[in-house]
């Protein structure tokens, strides 16, 4: 006779085959943003103009997804408000700044900065007492802010002096993200679904970078087929594919499981600077990633129990 259960398990593991997937598809894939950006930056491309094209291409994917999904966005003044704030300190603001740094800092290097956001937004979430102080979660951010430190102390950890600058500056993308974790929870209006929410983000941003980049003198027509072209289209293509992926995902299995994307994109993130780029890195960027790594899995850790016990907030 059979056990109890023994028939759902086997619906159980299919039913987590696709999330599982999902997660590490978009965890080896999404750090090709930073690789794909510094290629358009190296040949030349402005970067306020090359962020303008890359989030046109993925409004418009976006936008394709939504009419499928029948979840168009909406532009009423309450959507138009967190479209604008949301898109400017979420995508415009970061990005931009990443794209400014493309050329500066190691790809790998990057993505290494980025995965922070996760610890950010909890400090902020605690600040606007949106969630509270868990022990495990303080000694997760305490942990990766040893690995800032391994990385940016050490004169020998980056490849040269004056990286420490720029890297520095470039924790203000992780920041940024963060931030906008909180406003959006703030901001986002109730009945908005997460597909339309998206869509209407990245078109709205897409106008306003449309107008800094003339402001900045930094319009820029894509010219044919050439790196520029490839690596706008491909940015959007990568872009787009994880808001679906990441959208799939929480619906699935919920946003605790997600988090595991963080610890393949600093790995992939690496992988893929060695490839575009033949990057390496110092034992001390190396140990910054397992502090980092390390981190995030107690941050993690920290978020599954809360979400058995009923705790967890939206933020999470």
């Amino acid at each position: 006779m059979p056990e109890p259960g023994a028939a759902a398990m086997p619906a159980r593991r299919a039913s987590m085959a696709l999330p599982a997937f999902l997660v590490v598809a978009t965890g080896v894939i999404y750090p090709l943003v930073f690789s794909f950006t510094k290629i358009a930056t190296d040949a030349g491309t402005p970067p306020l103009g090359f962020v303008f094209w890359q989030l046109t291409f993925a409004g418009i994917a976006l936008g394709v997804v939504a009419a499928l999904r029948r979840e168009l966005p909406r532009f009423s003044g309450a959507h138009l408000r967190s479209y604008v704030v949301i898109g400017i300190v979420g995508i415009a603001g970061p990005i931009s700044l990443l794209a400014f740094l493309s050329n500066k800092l190691p790809a790998g290097l990057v993505t290494l900065v980025v995965v922070l956001s996760p610890l950010f937004t909890y400090l902020f979430a605690i600040a606007f007492k949106l969630d509270r102080p868990r022990a495990l979660s303080i000694a997760g951010i305490a942990v990766g802010f040893g690995g800032v430190l391994l990385m940016t102390v050490p004169e020998v950890s980056l490849p040269t002096p004056e990286t420490v600058g720029w890297l520095l500056l470039a924790f203000l993308a992780p920041v940024s993200f963060a931030m906008t974790n909180v406003t959006a929870s703030l901001l986002r209006p109730p009945a908005a679904s997460s597909v339309a929410m998206a869509t209407g983000m990245v078109m709205v941003t897409a106008v306003i970078m449309a107008v800094v980049s003339l402001v900045a003198g930094q319009a820029y027509a894509l010219p044919g087929p050439g790196p520029a072209l490839w690596a706008a289209l491909a940015t959007a293509a990568v872009n787009a594919a994880f808001y679906v992926s990441f959208f799939e995902i929480v619906r699935m299995v919920g946003p605790v499981f997600f988090a595991q994307f963080n610890y393949l994109v600093v790995l992939a993130g690496f992988g893929w600077g060695a490839v575009f780029f033949g990057e390496s890195h110092s034992a001390y960027v190396w140990g910054a990633a397992a502090l980092t790594l390390i981190g995030l899995a107690l941050h993690t850790l920290s978020l599954s129990r809360a979400a058995r016990s009923g705790e967890m907030n939206a933020l999470s």
